[in-house]
């Protein structure tokens, strides 16, 4: 997702939190959501479980990954705070294919898909920020898609370091390398192409 559809987004925070502030039912129930914590490493959602919920990330940083048949994992996202973590299209309860993982310590507030259906029948605004948000998450994985076909390596560090710059220096190098698609090594190089190593 690029910075001004971030900023477009009614569902994602800052945007998300004002509209809270403006309808006081929604944020009366907004407070009654489970806060959970996860340690770094800790999993919100591991792969086969089933997905009956979507998380609100409070403070930390968490991950998402795909574990190929050969046991190669691959992290396909990551979620900071005032962002929204999941899988599938809710309130539509499926089979996670993914691991969702704390990268550091994690707070969250976890939304059930139960009460979010109530919530669209009693609260319109909910289903126009939930359309909002699929929104957002399509444009997202449509633009991840083109970069991992379109973009060679270094365009795709690049565009990651532009797009998600202020997360950089929190995600570990290997985890980085796995999003892009490439290896450790492979990222090492083209870290010392763009002069980001120290000699």
């Amino acid at each position: 997702m690029t910075t001004d559809s971030l900023h477009d987004c009614l569902a994602c925070a800052p945007q998300l939190l004002g509209q809270i502030e403006r309808h006081p039912q929604l944020a009366e129930r907004w407070q009654t959501l489970p806060r959970r914590e996860y340690a770094a490493g800790q999993s919100l959602l591991r792969s086969g479980q089933a997905v009956e919920q979507v998380w609100f990330v409070v403070g930390g940083l968490v991950r998402v990954a795909h574990l190929s048949a050969q046991g190669v994992e691959r992290n396909a996202a990551f979620h900071a705070e005032g962002s929204w973590v999941g899988w599938g299209t809710p309130p539509f309860a499926t089979t996670s294919p993914v691991d969702i993982l704390a990268l550091e310590p994690t707070q969250v507030l976890e939304l059930s898909y139960a009460n979010l259906r109530l919530w669209q029948v009693e609260l319109p605004l909910v289903q126009e920020l939930l359309s909002d948000a699929i929104r957002a998450v399509l444009a997202r994985s449509s633009q991840r898609e083109a970069e991992l076909l379109l973009l060679d390596a270094e365009a795709r560090y690049r565009a990651f370091l532009e797009q998600r710059g202020e997360l950089a220096a929190r995600i570990p190098l290997h985890h980085v390398a796995s999003y892009l698609g490439i290896t450790n090594v492979a990222l090492s190089r083209i870290r010392a192409r763009l002069g980001l190593v120290r000699r």
